[in-house]
């Protein structure tokens, strides 16, 4: 127990700041038909600010205060998991990798020790030792993060060398979006945890996901990031919000993406959509793969 007290002491001494507060919204977007939308989470420019890494900790600093203080009255397995994603979060790997060792000892099994303990490995550049965890945590339970583990997976392996050399100008994820203004569906898909392959939907959600929880920790440039970004703005641009799409090829070229001529092209088909759909405005809601899973949508 020693451990998790000193890692409490160290917290409660760099916990000083008050919090910003938060809410949930529900949005409205516009599909590369011109129609109306309901995303499924924040859409164009309120998606920006989560696009950037963030050095401020403002906003974490009530709820790291609150598990501090809970796991001081009680260090059980749930507060000592998320005192570890504390750790995580204002950059104590060294000490969260320990945290996480003792929990694992004192309540083996668990998926989110495995994941948190990938996750702080991977940040501290062990990424042999980070597969390994986050394999063993999709062992653990398929549906961590929403069944979007598979994408981290596919990352790591990336980063040790282990996953085959994409064709020029794409991604890890090696989907084949055409040439042209607008981008075509990609004939094939990746796997997920049960080996099955995903939908359009499952590999949006993926992205947006993972990106959005890999983006808090690497910063501009990263080119594996930004290959991810260009994917998510093309599924966007096919079959979600092209508001969204607009923003998410902005953020890849920040990253690094070297497609530059492509992605101008792609801006100004967003540009043309959206002209068209001012002058023209559709009256019905329109189609949106990436807005609901496939067994939640409705015939229109």
């Amino acid at each position: 127990m020693k451990i998790y007290a000193l890692l409490l002491f160290i917290l409660t001494a760099a916990l000083t700041v008050s919090p910003r507060a938060s809410a949930c919204i529900n949005e409205i977007g516009t599909n590369h038909r011109g129609e109306r939308i309901s995303p499924i989470s924040y859409t164009g420019q309120n998606l920006k600010p989560y696009l950037a890494t963030r050095t401020n900790k403002d906003n974490l600093i009530a709820w790291s205060h609150r598990t501090v203080a809970a796991t001081r009255k009680s260090p059980s397995f749930d507060n000592l998991i998320n005192l570890s994603a504390v750790l995580i979060r204002f950059g104590k790997l060294p000490e969260a990798v320990k945290l996480l060792q003792f929990v694992e000892q004192k309540y083996p099994g668990n998926y989110q020790t495995a994941s948190n303990i990938g996750t702080a490995y991977e940040l501290l550049g062990r990424n042999e030792d980070a597969l390994k965890w986050i394999v063993e945590g999709v062992k653990r339970n398929p549906e961590d993060h929403f069944g979007t583990e598979w994408l981290h997976i596919q990352i790591l392996k990336a980063k040790l060398g282990q996953h085959p050399t994409p064709a020029p100008g794409h991604s890890i994820l090696n989907l084949d979006f055409g040439n042209d203004a607008m981008p075509i569906r990609p004939a094939a898909l990746p796997f997920g945890n049960d080996g099955k392959q995903l939908s359009l939907f499952a590999v949006g959600y993926a992205l947006r996901f993972q990106l959005l929880e890999r983006i808090e920790f690497v910063a501009a440039p990263d080119p594996m990031v930004a290959g991810m970004l260009l994917d998510w703005a093309n599924l966007e641009l096919l079959a979600g919000a092209v508001e969204t799409a607009d923003v998410l090829y902005d953020a890849a070229l920040r990253y690094g993406s070297s497609e530059r001529t492509l992605i101008a092209a792609r801006k100004n088909e967003v540009k043309r959509i959206l002209a068209q759909a001012g002058t023209n405005a559709s009256p019905k809601d329109g189609e949106c793969e990436l807005c609901n899973p496939p067994l939640l949508r409705t015939e229109r």
